[in-house]
């Protein structure tokens, strides 16, 4: 006993020598690590220091970084946590703070806030590069926010109209911002569009980001997007045109009009349509017929699994590529390749000896967009494309030969690319020409790395948006906007290569958001209104503003089974009595069993009872039947849109509701219940349409392979 309470008291001094040291002591130690390291150590002690970590308050750089350790492994996070590994913060702490950062469609203020705060404290030169903005195709889902509002509807942000309210969103928009330097990007903006953005409202979103951009400091000289046919709509807009005569490939800067806007088509889905082309029907160049099928013989002598292979990568994939095959971009590189040269190199004695036609120009050919390649896709400075260089003049000889073989096709009566690619082709190759003299005149740089002009980091954020949520389907717009959203804030909270983000960039990153409070509030006040005797007349506005919506197709009105309206309401007093455990309510919202026997919609409770459910009170029950009459009545006239649940309130105004419960808590108490019934009734609808959207969509797919198979 006497070791115990020695032992006791060494502790207990301890412990006050511990408490005496001054916080400064610890600094010092700890000066010499690095500022990660200090972060970490400093969160441990003070863990150390508490009986549990429930409430701590961590420092917000530390915040920062447990955010990126857990986007970066959820698994390693929470394995670190739960075994006490190191002091972090929860899943549910952290997600508190990333809520300030998340938000709906459009354009993010966060985002720029914080982006202004980052780019204060790099170079001019790291600073300029260009917009690449592509689209993903989603599943059609509609979904129940916290707030009431519906997710999964057509959403631009500012260039929505009223024309798109009802329209389901099937694609996704993205707008990324991708420097000349570096390997980072940032996701500037995203939207929900139904189909593709039409180009006169794509063009307003370009040239907003534009200027958003610019005001935060960086500097945007060109805008990347692929092939499609909406994007060229999107050129001719602007005035964007080629041909042999003439080239127009940039316009002036909507900000700086010293400057440009270089426009720029996606140089790997440029050479896919140019290998369609070869390995279609051929092509007519200069010295004259080339085709896929030099290089096929030359693949069929090489493919022998025992000898040594000239051409081991070529496969007939590359020679006669599928439907989806023809969507790989290496499959098309690697046909206009080094290999593919020396096969040919190798086999000519062969293939001359078959009567193969003439293997000169495809050999030439091949030879052309290999070196092409090469220019257009340098990712490091021994490669980069330099101003009066070699490759440079390259450049300015292809689009020379662009010239002659659309000419010579001409005479032969075709052979030459689409219009499209060509447009795309000759656009690309003299803005970047353009771009390289800008970059080396006007910024000293050195050389450009031209694949910091493609799509690829935009196809790798889809690539990471569909691995997210699973290959077997495409990911529903809500799925789509939370990765995004994270994608962002990734980008900006990431320091740049052996820094640390700075204490601005964190407040803006963490600052608390009072959008989700407001939106609940909203509600709670419109409930709050018709209780106090209705407003008719903003009903009768509503209903007038939303007079399109109305589903014609439904008109004839459905109304709920009244002894499910029962079942449901029991459900509802569970619910509530748990928020407002008062006595003198309990004995108002619900009666005995033996009570409710002369009830005839009590019926279907009574017979599946087990000794768990609740009978709902008389007044709950009439509360919940106007409740369910008037959403059938609502949505049978009306079409879902975002703004639905609001809608339904502001229709409640026009109908008398008796409250509930005891004096001090009745209105508190009916207010609870008609938002939580509104909430839980739209879960409900939403769910079913979506599962009836589902099942026809897959009957759509069964008979579309059924045609198939005839």
């Amino acid at each position: 006993k006497k070791k115990l309470l020695k032992a006791s008291k060494t502790v207990e001094d301890l412990r006050a020598l511990t408490q005496s040291i001054p916080t400064t002591v610890l600094e010092e130690k700890i000066g010499g690590l690095p500022l990660k390291q200090r972060l970490a150590v400093k969160a441990c002690f003070e863990a150390a220091s508490r009986k549990s970590t429930r409430g701590m308050r961590f420092n917000q750089m530390w915040v920062l970084e447990c955010i990126l350790m857990r986007m970066r492994s959820p698994q390693l996070y929470e394995h670190i946590r739960r075994h006490e590994i190191m002091a972090l913060p929860s899943k549910s702490c952290l997600d508190k703070y990333l809520k300030g950062f998340k938000s709906a469609f459009g354009f993010n203020d966060s985002v720029f806030s914080a982006l202004e705060k980052k780019t204060s404290e790099m170079d001019e030169v790291s600073r300029h590069g260009g917009l690449v903005f592509d689209e993903i195709k989603l599943s059609e889902n509609i979904n129940v926010m916290g707030s009431g509002e519906l997710s999964g509807f057509v959403d631009l942000g500012p260039f929505s109209d009223d024309s798109s309210k009802t329209a389901l969103s099937d694609h996704g928009l993205v707008i990324m911002f991708q420097p000349f330097q570096g390997k980072w990007t940032q996701i500037l903006g995203v939207f929900a569009a139904k189909g593709n953005v039409k180009a006169p409202i794509l063009s307003k979103i370009l040239i907003e980001a534009t200027i958003l951009a610019e005001k935060s400091g960086l500097f945007v000289d060109f805008w990347t997007s692929d092939g499609a046919p909406w994007n060229r709509c999107l050129w001719k807009l602007f005035g964007i045109k080629a041909s042999s005569t003439e080239i127009k490939f940039k316009v002036p800067h909507p900000v700086n009009k010293e400057r440009s806007i270089h426009f720029i088509s996606d140089f790997p889905h440029l050479v896919k349509c140019v290998r369609n082309a070869f390995v279609g029907k051929g092509i007519q160049i200069p010295g004259g017929y080339a085709h896929v099928h030099v290089i096929e013989e030359a693949w069929k002598m090489d493919k022998e699994s025992v000898t040594l292979k000239v051409m081991p990568h070529v496969t007939q994939a590359h020679v006669h590529p599928n439907a989806f095959e023809k969507m790989r971009v290496n499959l098309a590189f690697q046909l206009f390749s080094q290999e593919v040269l020396k096969g040919i190199f190798f086999y000519r004695d062969h293939l001359e000896s078959k009567h193969v036609r003439n293997i000169e120009p495809t050999e030439r050919f091949v030879r052309l967009m290999e070196r092409l390649i090469f220019t257009m896709s340098s990712r490091i400075p021994k490669n980069g494309l330099r101003a009066e260089s070699r490759s440079a003049k390259f450049l300015n000889e292809f689009i020379a030969f662009l010239k002659e073989w659309e000419q010579h096709a001409a005479q032969r009566g075709g052979g030459f690319l689409s219009p499209g690619t060509a447009l795309g082709l000759r656009v690309t190759l003299e803005s970047t020409l353009s771009i390289v003299k800008y970059l080396t005149t006007s910024l000293q740089y050195k050389y450009l790395l031209t694949a910091n002009l493609s799509q690829d980091r935009m196809e790798n954020v889809f690539g990471i948006v569909r691995q997210c949520f699973g290959c077997n389907d495409h990911p529903t717009v809500g799925q789509f906007l939370i990765i995004i959203n994270n994608l962002a804030f990734y980008n900006l909270a990431k320091p740049p290569k052996g820094g640390n983000a700075s204490a601005e960039v964190v407040t803006a990153l963490l600052q608390p958001s009072d959008v989700p409070k407001q939106k609940n509030a909203r509600i709670t006040e419109l409930v709050d209104n018709f209780l106090d005797g209705g407003n008719l007349a903003s009903a009768a506005d509503v209903l007038e503003e939303h007079s399109s919506l109305k589903d014609h197709q439904g008109w004839v009105e459905k109304k709920s089974d009244s002894r499910l309206i029962f079942y449901i309401a029991g459900y509802v007093v569970r619910r509530i009595l748990k928020q407002f455990p008062c006595p003198e309510c309990a004995t108002c919202f619900s009666t005995l069993p033996l009570q409710a026997e002369s009830n005839n919609n009590a019926s279907l409770t009574r017979n599946f009872d087990h000794g768990g459910l609740v009978y709902p009170s008389r007044p709950i029950e009439h509360l919940i039947e106007k409740l369910e009459n008037a959403f059938t009545v609502f949505f049978s006239r009306n079409k879902l849109h975002a703004e639905s649940t609001i809608n339904f309130l502001h229709f409640l105004q026009g109908r008398e509701l008796q409250g509930v419960g005891c004096v001090d808590h009745g209105r508190r108490i009916t207010t609870e219940i008609i938002k939580f019934y509104a909430l839980t009734r739209m879960h409900f609808f939403v769910k079913a349409v979506n599962k009836e959207r589902c099942s026809a969509q897959r009957e759509k797919k069964k008979l579309l392979k059924m045609r198939r198979c005839q």
